[in-house]
Formats: C-alpha cells, structure tokens, sequence
C-alpha cells in the first residue's frame, strides 16, 4: 500500500478481501477467476505487510543488470604490489557493488569492521546514480540514493562477523532516512549510536540561520550487544591522580558509596569515625562499595575495629528509604575495639606516616570519610557519541594532510581527517580485526589503519574498494596509500621513513553465466580462485616460498615437479583436486599442513 491506512480501515479492506474471496470460492473456477484469487492474495498481502519504517521508490542501476548475467571476479595488476613487511592489504578498483559481490564469496562472515563514507546527496553533483548526477533538479533524489544503498548494505551485512560492526559517515540531508534504512538490514536492536562530529573548527560570521557545525556517524552492530573498546586515557585526565600519602600508586578521591541501598542491606551501616567516634552512614539511597568484610578490613589499617550490633534499624531504614519493619536484622555496625583516644592516637600515626588504606578521612583525618581510585586500575575512557575536532580533526585538517601527502596540492575535495577514522577503529577494531571501506574516497581509511598497527603493534589487514571515476582509485587512493607505506611520494620526494605494510591492486571484472556452458564457467571461475584465497587468508602467494596453491591436478603434479613443495608450509589445494598416496605421503612427512579452497567460492556452479 503506498498510503497510511488506520487500524479500523485495514481490518475493514481485509474483510472485505476475505468475501470476495469466499464468493469466488464458490463460482465457477477458470482462469480468470485463478487470476483474481492471486490478485486478491498479493493485495492482502500488501495490506498485512509493513505497519510503519521506510518506504521509496526501487531505482535500478546499470551494475543491477550486469550481475544478474554475469559473476564478478578479481585480477590482480602484480606491477603495483607493494611490500614493505607488515600486515596485508588489498586495493580494488571497480563499482563497489561488483567489489562486494566478488568479496562476498570469499569473506562472508569474516569482516570485524567497515567504515563507509557514501556521497551525501547533496544536490550539488556530488552523488552519480547509473553514470549521471542526480541533481536538485531531479524528481527521484532520495529514492534514487536509497536504491544505491540498500543492496550495499545488505551485502555489508552478510559480510560482518556475528561480533562486528559498522560505522556510516552522513550529514542531516538523508540522516533521518539511512537511520530507517539501517533499521532494516541490520534491525533497530542493533542501532548503537548516532554520532556527532564536529567537522568545522570556525564558523564564518556571514553564516546564516543555524550553522551545521556537525556531521553524523551512524554506527549498528551485527548482532545486539556489542561493546566498544575504551579510549586512551589523556595526560590531562590522568593529572589528577597524585600520591600525597606516599602510597605505592598514584589515586585520586572517589566516592565512597554505590547506588542500591533498598537491594543490598547487608552493605548498609555504620562505621566508626576513628578520629571523632562519630558513627557514619552511606547517603540516602546508598550503600558502601565493598562488602562488610573487606570493609572492615580497610578501616583496621588504621586502628583495630571490631562488628556490633548497635541497635540502628531506624537509621539504615533511612539510608535504605524503606519502613524500619522491613529493614534487615543482624546487620552490625563497624566499630571501634579500644577507646576513643587510644584509637585516634594510632589512627593519627597512620596519617602522618602513611601510607592510608583505601578508605581515608579528609581534612587531616577529622573529615568525611573518602575512597582512592587508583590509576593503574583504570581501563580507559568510555567513547561518547560527541566527537570534537580537538580529538578527532576537522575537514581543514584532512586538507592539509592531503597537501603534505601529494606535495603541495589536495586532489580530492572532501576527506575525512585521519584521526577521525582511527578514533573508529580503536573502539571498533582489535589488533587483529579485519577491515572494509567500500566507498574509499582518497583512502583515509588505508592509511589510518597502517599507521595504528605501526603505532600499537596490530596486525589489522584493510580492504578499499572504489570505482575509478576520474582516476580516483589509480590517480589518489593508490599514490596515498603508496606514499604512506613507502614514505616516498609519487614524485620520489620524501614523505616519511615508511610504515610496515603490503599492498595488492585489484580490478573487478565479470565472466558472463552460462547455464549451457557449465565447464567453461567453471574454467573461468578458476582462473579468479588465488585472489579470492589471498583476500580471504591474507596471504601472498608470490612473495612466501612457505606458501603454495594448487588449484588443479596439474598445478599440483607441477609443485612436485619443480621442487617447490620443498619449501612449503602451507598448501592451499582445489577442493576437486585429489592427491596421490605418494603426494600425500611427502607432505605428511615434511609437516605441510594442507587447507582446502572452499567450494563456497564457487556458488554459481550450484556447488
């Protein structure tokens, strides 16, 4: 249905369905009538269908109909491998859809975490739907950029691991509708935040009406529950923990008491002031943070302390909010074991000595009573859903990084600042995550992830996919990518040392279905198998004596020829290639472990 319906009225049109159906049922059955009653079955479905989320218009796109005739494949150009040590990375050039339904067959499940920046739609020429722009001047804006993006995502999906995630750069042009569309291939459990970046730094002072000072990072998750990592924690955050008391680590004074006093009486009552016998209780609603046992044992680091029932329901009645009829008995109060004065005396020479147990007394002891937090059992700092500049950079930022990177100019117009995309993946990506960008633009992405795992010591391995509009991916992806790992700009001048880091290039191609020539489409499929392992694996096989690939009986039976089973560690084997017992034999007895090329690989063979 393409308009709002009440609940009364769609009940009344299902009715309504219902005996015209009934009345058919009873005619006389023809064709004309087997069409009616299919007619009626698609309308009541359409009336059962979605009560409320997104609804536009389905755009199709050249690309739509190639892969409805062909399998998307990938070649490497081995004259642009780069190989610098470190972790593997792979480059591909091509429509991105065609790049997903290639990286599909072999990482399926296997990704930890995509970032995407897709065009914004912003009217300007900005965004190109079947090789043309779509304008302001265009009838079907956002229902030509939904088409664009539901098969994307629904493809990204797939390819999350059960514990990924995936973060979506927009701006408030068509926030509200990747937000409904987010809810639906990923499912509104798995929303986790709505970002806000602060892009901009300055505002200009002719700006009118209320400035966008932000942009957005939708971020959902491939299954609910997921956890961020913790961020760095600052110097600045950090300078507050000192160590006045000559302790073993630097603290710094925390509150002594935790929510839930209604639910956790046994941690409400009192404990003894040593300095003026007062008898202190947690705030109302409170209870302390430790249990009455190890309670006791920190107050004894400053005198001897024994429990005592003191007779005090009505005040942790109190504490707890509760009617002293319902508080519960036997819960005794930290007291003192000796005299007032003989208790100060040794808790006085605590505090002058030091160091003082966990649970202190301010004001030179004859304070409130306070906790040490100490910095070495910090795990860092949550992430918010605010990201400012100063963290993060901003688009003038990204410019300038661009100018350094290609020496002197910045040839693309809109890039992400580095820093913005590493924030991503240090609260998204481990150490051995393995990371996507479809819409790669300039190669951020690459880049920040080369320059975390040379920071940190990770081995996340990255993929980029762009198509190669005005020589984007060959002409600025690939130079930047090179210039970062290479230290060495295009025109041989010197950026950086370099970074550890290897690169494959990659251009999507297409080998036409051909229900009739079965083998020949299996031979072709072949052909494309090593990317698909290499990509799916991290692996080079080119350049790793310890690796090989047979793919057919005749790579193989060649591998034992030439010697160069010899060296290998690892052989990757078709999954239709058999070896012989004496083939089995020599690698059992060299130790070679032995992997087989899935047969998912090749799914338009119905294999």
């Amino acid at each position: 249905m393409s308009e709002n319906v009440s609940k009364e009225r769609r009940e009344e049109l299902l009715g309504g369905i219902g005996q015209i159906r009934d009345f058919i049922a009873t005619s006389p059955q023809d064709e004309n009538t087997r069409r009616l009653l299919a007619y009626l079955n698609a309308l009541e479905k359409d009336m059962k269908g979605k009560k409320f989320g997104l609804v536009f218009e389905q755009h199709r796109e050249e690309i739509d109909h190639v892969l409805e005739g062909s399998v998307s494949v990938l070649t490497e150009d081995e004259s642009l491998a780069i190989d610098n040590g470190g972790q593997w990375n792979a480059l591909i050039e091509g429509d991105n859809l065609a790049s997903l339904d290639a990286l599909s067959r072999a990482l399926r499940g296997k990704v930890d975490l995509i970032y995407i920046d897709p065009p914004y739609n912003t009217g300007s020429r900005d965004f190109v739907y079947d090789d043309a722009y779509v304008d302001k001047n265009d009838a079907f804006p956002h229902s030509k950029w939904l088409s664009f993006m539901e098969p994307r995502l629904k493809v990204a999906h797939a390819l999350l691991r059960r514990s990924g995630v995936i973060f979506v750069s927009n701006d408030d042009r068509e926030n509200a509708e990747l937000k409904l569309l987010m809810d639906e291939v990923f499912g509104p459990e798995c929303f986790v935040s709505n970002i806000s970046w602060q892009r901009t730094y300055s505002t200009r002072n002719d700006s009118k009406g209320i400035v966008n000072e932000v942009e957005h990072i939708l971020v959902y998750s491939k299954e609910p529950g997921w956890q961020p990592n913790k961020l760095p924690r600052t110097e600045k955050m950090n300078s507050i923990y000192k160590n006045p008391d000559g302790d073993s680590q630097s603290w710094a004074s925390d509150n002594p008491f935790a929510p839930g006093a209604a639910t956790h009486q046994g941690m409400v009552y009192a404990i003894q002031h040593p300095f003026t016998g007062r008898m202190l209780y947690p705030t109302v609603g409170r209870c302390w943070t430790f249990g009455q046992e190890q309670m006791l044992g920190y107050m004894n680091g400053w005198c001897e302390y024994r429990l005592e029932d003191i007779g005090d329901a009505k005040e942790r009645a109190e504490v707890c909010g509760i009617p002293e009829e319902d508080v519960r008995d036997g819960v005794k109060a930290i007291v003192l074991a000796k005299p007032l004065e003989e208790s100060r005396e040794r808790a006085q020479e605590v505090y002058d000595r030091g160091p003082w147990p966990r649970f202190y007394f301010t004001k030179g002891g004859r304070g409130g009573i306070r906790r040490k937090t100490y910095l070495d059992s910090l795990e860092g700092q949550p992430p918010t859903n605010l990201w400012l500049y100063s963290d993060v950079g901003h688009t003038d930022e990204a410019k300038k990084e661009l100018i350094r990177l290609f020496g002197g100019r910045a040839p693309f117009d809109t890039p992400k600042p580095t820093r913005l995309i590493r924030r991503v993946l240090e609260i998204g990506a481990g150490k051995g995550a393995l990371v996507l960008d479809f819409f790669a633009g300039s190669g951020t992405t690459g880049q920040a992830v080369t320059e975390l795992n040379a920071a940190d010591g990770g081995m996340r391995r990255c993929i980029l996919c762009t198509d190669n509009e005005a020589n984007i991916c060959s002409d600025i992806t690939y130079p930047r990518w090179r210039t970062v790992i290479t230290g060495r700009r295009g025109d041989g001048s010197e950026y950086s040392e370099g970074l550890p880091g290897s690169l494959r290039y990659y251009r999507v191609g297409f080998v036409p279905l051909d229900e009739d020539d079965y083998y020949g489409l299996a031979e072709e499929l072949l052909r494309h198998t090593k990317e698909l392992v290499e990509l799916e694996n991290g692996v080079d096989f080119d350049t790793d004596p310890a690796l090989a690939i047979a793919l057919t009986d005749e790579d193989l039976d060649a591998l034992f020829a030439g010697g160069e089973s010899d060296s290998c560690e690892v052989l990757y084997l078709g999954h239709d290639v058999l070896l012989t017992a004496g083939q089995q034999a020599a690698l059992v007895e060299r130790g070679v472990e032995v992997r087989e090329v899935p047969a998912y690989y090749y799914r338009e063979l119905g294999e």
